[in-house]
């Protein structure tokens, strides 16, 4: 049986920035502004900033590491999504913390353990907990105002970034808490616990997946949907040159010039798509458009669902006759608000005969929130949004829960993740079949797509050449 026999962990870098979308939401911020623009959402230090990431390497005992020697290492990249601390997400990542967080709450439980299964061990670390200090404020005494004692998260972290002096805050307390560990964290170490049984077994890590749920052996590829950022014209021809099934996804982080005030900017955008699709990929290629909007819709039109619905439709005789998916037209403040204004959203879509889908990925940030939508029938399809997940297995879940539930299986991820993450996506979506996968990490499309493409080329060349199990 192999053996962990040490973990290792260092800083690494994600390929694209964590971005405070509240903040760009509100005000359009030129991007050489970005990196020292004040953020608004706890958490950031400014509007822009690098993704931080932390590698995990298992070591795996073997022939190769006596004499001192570090022979076969799993590795995997804890690191989140772009817009983090949103919608019921996990706070920005920090390296710093991670290094600390794998230290204190991970190599004590898996350093030294027998490789068993991935399911088994990847779900044992998902509900790890640490203990950590926090400082919150004290409870409301004579001398603290109900309007004092709200205000004090704010003013903390106004006092954190310099701007308010410490005398003037309500007075706090630093205590001791457990709290689950950052999903960031339990997504890298199950990267790695995934590619340590792989290379225990000497099988892909698709086989892994596929063995351990009792899915078909993995055969095919799955369609990629790809994203290009704020660069929604050149990134456009660079997937249609490239030919994939889904684009363009896009960014919406100036509502003035991508949307306009009444959307006309966006249904201008689809109908340059439609043409563009036209002139360069010809009459064999009918990709569908999958426009990203964050909630933009819903802000432009005060969260009217009826006049949300109308640029809807406005879009979908945009691109007529490709097909259309809309994700997140609105944003609600919580989980269940999202759900009810989703589902009303796709009545009104259903009741006017309307072919556009609706993508839900704000507030479905958890195995149990993907349930909840899927259960609530609030969407047409899902992002299974990996690092939002935690462990790799809650997203093999969440796309079997779609797929159950009669809910397309969008097995999405970020911009901000890395090359390993990106691969292990791939296995995922080979074992388990969504509707599409997104190509990622960064937002330049080349790299994101021929990553994905040749990773599952690769694999599946690996898995076609070793001879059928017997029945």
């Amino acid at each position: 049986m192999t053996c962990i026999t040490r973990i290792l962990a260092v800083p690494t870098v994600g390929a694209y920035y964590y971005e405070d979308l509240a903040a760009l939401q509100s005000k359009p911020t030129p991007v050489a502004d970005r990196y020292t623009a004040a953020p608004v959402t706890p958490g950031f230090r400014h509007v822009r900033e690098v993704a931080e990431a932390v590698s995990v390497g298992l070591v795996l005992d073997g022939p190769s590491t006596g004499s001192g020697r570090c022979g076969r290492v799993a590795w995997g990249d804890c690191v989140a999504v772009a817009y983090s601390g949103t919608a019921g997400r996990d706070p920005v990542f920090r390296a710093e913390d991670g290094l600390a967080t794998i230290r204190r709450a991970v190599a004590p439980v898996l350093e030294g353990r027998e490789l068993t299964g991935f399911r088994e061990m990847a779900a044992e670390v998902d509900v790890l907990l640490e203990s950590v200090e926090v400082i919150r404020p004290l409870p409301p005494s004579k001398g603290i105002t109900r309007r004092e004692l709200l205000a004090a998260p704010a003013r903390l972290w106004r006092a954190a970034r310099g701007e308010e002096q410490e005398e003037d805050l309500a007075p706090t307390e630093r205590v001791t808490v457990e709290r689950q560990l950052h999903t960031a964290v339990r997504y890298g170490v199950s990267q790695a616990l995934l590619r340590a049984v792989a290379l225990a077994r000497g099988v892909t890590m698709a086989e892994v997946i596929a063995d351990e749920w009792g899915l078909p052996r993995p055969d095919a590829p799955v369609p990629i949907h790809a994203q290009c950022g704020a660069d929604r014209y050149a990134g456009a021809d660079k997937m249609i040159a490239r030919r994939v099934a889904s684009l363009p996804h896009a960014l919406v982080d100036d509502i003035p010039a991508q949307l306009g005030e009444d959307g006309a900017e966006l249904t201008r955008y689809a109908r340059w798509l439609k043409d563009r699709i036209r002139q360069l990929g010809g009459p064999d290629y009918r990709p569908t458009v999958h426009l990203d909007v964050h909630g933009a819709l819903g802000q432009i039109f005060q969260n009217d669902l009826g006049r949300v619905l109308g640029q809807l439709y406005a879009l979908e005789l945009a691109v007529r006759p490709y097909p259309l998916r809309v994700e997140s037209p609105v944003v609600m403040d919580g989980r269940e608000a999202q759900i009810e204004a989703m589902k009303t959203l796709r009545k009104y879509v259903r009741f006017r005969k309307m072919n556009v889908q609706l993508v839900a990925d704000e507030w479905a940030d958890t195995l149990e929130d993907v349930k909840a939508f899927v259960d609530a029938q609030a969407a047409d399809v899902i992002q299974v949004k990996m690092p939002d997940l935690g462990s790799v297995h809650n997203a093999v879940e969440a796309v079997l829960a779609c797929q159950a539930g009669g809910v397309g299986a969008f097995l999405g991820g970020s911009c901000a993740e890395t090359d390993l993450s990106a691969r292990v996506a791939v296995h995922v979506a080979l074992a388990t079949r969504p509707d599409i996968i997104m190509a990622r990490p960064g937002m330049g499309v080349d790299e994101a797509v021929s990553l994905v493409q040749n990773e599952t080329a690769r694999t599946l060349a690996r898995i076609q050449a070793r001879p059928n199990p017997s029945p």
